[in-house]
């Protein structure tokens, strides 16, 4: 199989969930499209209803006497986003977005295209009904970061714990019967299992021989070392913060939910308070509805950025570019965080089995890594996310040139080195990159995507800190386990890298070449800046924004969970001050 046969053929497999998708098998597990009419009033406008924006529809309706309106631009998530085997049919489909990023002449250099493909979701719970399940907090740094820069102490990982145990319900007995089980929810919407397969555990010792600690519970706060991860399914379902959060809720009456309805503009009135939204129905219809208490932007770290400063938040001299009147002037899409990913690839023994697939589980054995590069310090440098493949070169390429998007001839490289052998597929990110993007808009007309700068390796020590990540990571080759079964570290060969004259060199080089996005889009929209510790809109009342944009710095390793206890707190903060007044 080459990249071309590879593509067709998950090209052809998402033609058949399309046309399975056609028969709304799921429909009946969500709340049912409820239409509002012109000048329709509610309470609270919820706009997105993705991964933040489904708590907050749970959270804040949990009041009846409280109308709750959500407008969501996608629709029903079909069958294929429940069946955590097919998440890598899921990005570039109708339920995606499909942003791309601007082409910046010096990353993705050996790729299919120049740009990177941006998935993010478009479809009740949004990118949590695309993603890949790891539930991993981050580091209580992190979260320490986030008090520091809002000067409220109550975002502190320690006041935040509560947050997380409250959306979770864990009922993996190992992990129960733990020290560490005062930590983990049990009573939660979101049902959360962990990894049980045993082929990862020689890995873990492999890295525990190179120095690494294996750790029980990296949620409980303690992150430094190598452990089986928790994922977002449950029962073999995926876990969505849809499928956590609205569809238990589907029949509440007080809970308004516009299904393929675009919000266009946020309406402030002379007092600078946001008063309704303008929206385009799924027939085209422009209306406007009108929100009592407050709105909520929930529309993800690419489009909450979008819609602000198409309603006159943004930075002035971008808004007035655009003639578009400043209503406050703020750095809005300034601060965009993401993770960028680094492939590697091991090849180990020559094997003829190959594993078994499960649909109801992660698709491959996996495990994850925190590792630093200072080992006197308590917080992580570097995330790894490890996939276990045996004697599966089709799986491979998958991975290649359908997730990742690489160039064939890496792809084919990546083909023959999983003939016959278990492959090591890891996925390294800096924990907190120092580089900094930036989301632009690219005209007024609210249905062009805006324009998305990552920034990647723009801070120039970024690249020496992945050199340095990636040397401590593949030292696991002079482990006892690696060498007895031969395995080697892939070093591709780049045409580009043909003059490297040592092995941080090549790294370097490597790491241009080998890259692309983790989808952990965050911090446009950061508190501290652009909004205050409350995620109010710093000059604008009854506006708030809820959902990755609002970090005020990316947390360490997958950031589902972070946005997921960002929406509960948050909830707790609206009805809080709701009460107050």
């Amino acid at each position: 199989m080459d990249v071309g046969t590879a593509l067709a053929s998950v090209q052809a497999i998402k033609g058949a969930l399309l046309l399975l998708s056609a028969l709304a098998l799921t429909s009946y597990k969500w709340p049912v499209d409820k239409p509002l009419s012109d000048s329709a009033t509610c309470d609270y406008i919820v706009i997105g209803a993705g991964t933040a924006g489904s708590v907050m529809a749970n959270r804040l309706s949990e009041d009846p006497r409280s109308i709750v309106c959500v407008i969501e631009a996608g629709g029903d998530p079909p069958l294929e986003t429940e069946i955590p085997s097919l998440f890598a049919y899921l990005p570039k489909t109708y339920m995606d977005w499909n942003f791309i990023s601007e082409d910046d002449g010096y990353t993705a250099q050996y790729r299919q295209q120049t740009y990177l493909n941006l998935a993010q979701g478009k479809v009740l719970g949004g990118s949590s009904s695309l993603n890949h399940f790891y539930h991993i907090r981050g580091d209580p740094k992190d979260y320490d970061d986030w008090a520091t820069a809002t000067g409220d102490d109550t975002w502190s990982w320690q006041n935040l714990i509560p947050y997380f145990i409250k959306s979770e319900r864990i009922e993996d007995p190992y992990i129960l019967n733990s020290q560490s089980s005062k930590y983990c929810g049990t009573n939660g919407y979101m049902g959360i299992t962990r990894e049980s397969r045993d082929l990862p555990l020689k890995y873990l010792e492999a890295f525990k021989e190179m120095g690494h600690k294996i750790i029980e519970n990296v949620n409980a706060g303690d992150t430094l070392g190598f452990f089986l991860p928790m994922f977002t399914i449950f029962g073999g379902v995926r876990q969505s913060s849809a499928e956590s959060f609205l569809s238990p809720i589907k029949n509440r009456e007080n809970l308004f939910i516009m299904k393929n309805t675009l919000v266009t503009k946020i309406v402030i009135d002379e007092n600078l308070q946001a008063t309704g939204v303008e929206c385009k129905t799924s027939d085209g219809t422009s209306i406007t509805i009108l929100a009592q208490k407050e709105i909520i932007v929930s529309a993800g770290a690419f489009n909450s950025p979008k819609l602000l400063m198409l309603s006159g938040i943004g930075p002035k001299e971008h808004l007035e570019s655009f003639g578009i009147s400043v209503v406050s002037d703020l750095p809005v899409g300034e601060n965009s965080q993401d993770h960028m990913a680094v492939i590697l690839v091991h090849q180990l023994e020559e094997t003829n089995d190959t594993l078994t697939s499960d649909p109801s589980q992660f698709p491959v054995p996996t495990f994850v890594g925190f590792g630093a590069i200072d080992k006197t310090q308590s917080y992580p440098d570097y995330v790894t996310l490890n996939l276990i493949s045996r004697n599966s070169p089709a799986a491979l390429m998958q991975l290649c040139s359908s997730v990742f998007s690489l160039h064939e001839n890496i792809c084919a490289q990546i083909y023959a080195a999983g003939e016959g052998r278990e492959v090591l597929f890891s996925v390294l990110s800096l924990g907190r990159p120092l580089s900094r993007g930036q989301v632009r808009l690219q005209s007024t007309n609210p249905e062009d995507p805006p324009k998305i700068y990552t920034g990647f390796l723009s801070a120039t020590l970024d690249l020496q800190n992945y050199v340095d990540s990636i040397l401590d990571f593949v030292r696991v080759t002079e482990s006892s386990y690696f060498t007895g079964v031969g395995a080697q570290t892939i070093y591709f060969d780049f045409p580009n890298c043909s003059s490297a004259t040592n092995i941080r060199d090549y790294w370097e080089c490597y790491v241009l070449h080998m890259m692309d996005t983790t989808f952990h889009y965050s911090a446009t929209c950061p508190m501290g800046t652009v909004l205050d510790s409350s995620l109010k809109v710093v000059g604008v009342n009854k506006l708030r924004v809820v959902d990755a944009s609002a970090m005020p710095n990316l947390t360490s390793g997958n950031i589902n969970a972070a946005v997921v206890v960002l929406a509960e707190k948050a909830a707790d903060i609206i009805k809080r001050s709701q009460s107050c007044e």
